[in-house]
């Protein structure tokens, strides 16, 4: 057996950094970049670029045109949600605990109590049952992630949201090519938002929010686009055209640039999805038998996202601790294996207890919840790219290659 890298063997790999990097910058993605400098740097309705982006990314999830609203990041998408549904100091929402922060954060920004739930260990995600366990009176809507691209359960927590009358919102930052039950996801819940910045499909910064509701719509548009465009598309008889000239008060739209690359890159979404599917086909069958570690894969209703391949590192059968693993695995020359930091339980961040968005800012007393299922599936996590481009083919099977031989030598 040949000794790792780590300790005086040869590196499985040898390639320069970057490993990854999104999107591709070719020539015609700097074209579509340089074409919309001279054309315009700044949209200040849906006539130009911005609205072509829109309708892209519509008939992208299958949706009628006018069902979505551009935003500045996925981060603003969310706050606008908390001011569409009518959010304030006093109500809760359910939101998984093990997520990244900015699916809650907007919330907490506003004073809402954020109720955080468990995790199905197998996953990431919440459940209708996670969300039953922590359903509280003053709970009025819920937010669930599409965690690393895996899609929820979406039929059984849609079901639970009705039974109590609450919002469903989805952040679909991870899952940009995820379905569930052939539906995609951002299709199942009162609103949703989209990341764009170094996802599937990018823009370099920006969010997508979903709205399907005509009434939501609009007050989507008022948060982020005031003035002519609010002005131009909320009908003057209208409950909302009376701010259509203020908005609510912030400007949160994307800028021109980034629309550009999204056009681009939607328009080769059919080729970005087939390419990380193989990937993910590759780096599945690579993998099966390996008793370190496992694959995570969809659900079998669900289809996965393709934003990242996600792996169970099993301790039982490991002589190293999961750390470990991915320092071994570096050393191997695959850099980017990784075991997130900046994704993971949320629950106990000072943010969260606050209650008033303008008390100072003093961290207060945190009061911990028993998650075992986000401490299982956080702890077991290690993750890859999911890559998508021709020639990355090498990478990929060095990164199986150093997987495979860190895991023949610490397997028990």
């Amino acid at each position: 057996m040949t000794a790792l890298a780590a300790h005086g063997g040869p590196m499985t790999l040898e390639a320069p950094r970057p490993h990854y990097q999104w999107p591709i910058i070719d020539a015609s993605l700097e074209k579509a970049i340089l074409d919309q400098a001279h054309r315009s740097l700044s949209d200040r309705d849906a006539t130009g670029i911005i609205g072509e982006y829109e309708q892209a990314f519509a008939a992208f999830l299958g949706l009628q045109p006018g069902q979505v609203v551009s935003m500045a990041s996925g981060t603003a998408a969310i706050h606008a949600t908390g001011h569409i549904l009518g959010l304030r100091p006093g109500d809760a929402i359910l939101a998984p605990a093990y997520t990244f922060l900015a699916t809650a954060s907007p919330f907490a920004f506003e004073g809402i109590e954020v109720v955080f739930c468990d995790a199905d260990p197998t996953t990431g995600n919440v459940s209708a049952q996670s969300l039953a366990d922590r359903m509280q009176p003053n709970v009025k809507a819920v937010i669930v992630t599409h965690m690393w691209g895996i899609p929820c359960p979406m039929d059984e927590i849609a079901a639970f949201c009705a039974e109590h009358d609450l919002a469903l919102l989805e952040d679909c930052s991870h899952a940009h090519f995820a379905r569930w039950d052939d539906r995609p996801v951002g299709t199942w819940g009162d609103l949703a938002v989209f990341s764009t910045n170094q996802k599937a499909i990018t823009t370099g910064e920006g969010g997508m929010l979903v709205a399907r509701d005509p009434r939501l719509r609009e007050l989507a548009v008022l948060f982020a686009h005031y003035n002519k465009r609010s002005r131009a598309e909320i009908a003057p008889s209208s409950a909302h055209f009376p701010f259509a000239f203020t908005g609510m008060g912030l400007k949160e739209r994307m800028t021109t640039l980034g629309a550009a690359i999204g056009v681009h890159q939607l328009a080769r979404a059919a080729h970005i999805e087939a390419h990380r599917r193989h990937n993910l086909d590759t780096f599945t069958k690579a993998l099966d038998g390996n008793p370190v570690i496992a694959p995570i894969v969809a659900p079998e209703r669900g289809t996965h996202g393709l934003y990242v391949l996600g792996l169970r590192f099993n301790p039982d059968q490991a002589s190293v601790t999961r750390d470990e693993f991915v320092r071994l695995c570096v050393a191997e020359g695959a850099l980017d294996v990784d075991a997130p930091g900046s994704t993971r339980d949320i629950s106990a961040e000072p943010l969260f207890a606050r209650r008033d968005p303008h008390a100072s800012w003093t961290p207060a007393p945190i009061h911990p919840v028993d998650l075992p299922g986000v401490s299982a599936f956080q702890d077991a996590f290690i993750k890859i790219p999911a890559w998508g481009y021709s020639g990355d083919e090498e990478l990929l099977d060095g990164y199986l290659a150093a997987l495979a031989k860190v895991s023949e030598h610490v397997a028990r």
